[in-house]
């Protein structure tokens, strides 16, 4: 298994590939388009962003406990 982005999408089956291969493996299908890295990054982002006020808090907490603690 190779390491890296899978840029390469079979339109018909819709498994990923990371090069752009003239078939799919997967059913044969004879055309690949490229991945909309665009949506992929937006996920990302809307991740991060789901996951900052917890990270946020978390911060603020050892924060108060060092100041307590010292």
């Amino acid at each position: 298994m190779g390491i890296g982005p899978k840029q390469w999408k079979c339109k018909d089956c819709g498994r990923k590939h990371r090069t752009d291969r003239k078939q799919c493996v997967e059913c044969g299908y004879s055309v690949l388009r490229p991945v909309d890295n665009e949506r992929r990054a937006g996920k990302l982002t809307n991740a991060l962003l789901a996951l900052l006020p917890a990270l946020l808090a978390l911060m603020t907490m050892g924060l108060i406990a060092w100041a307590m603690f010292f």
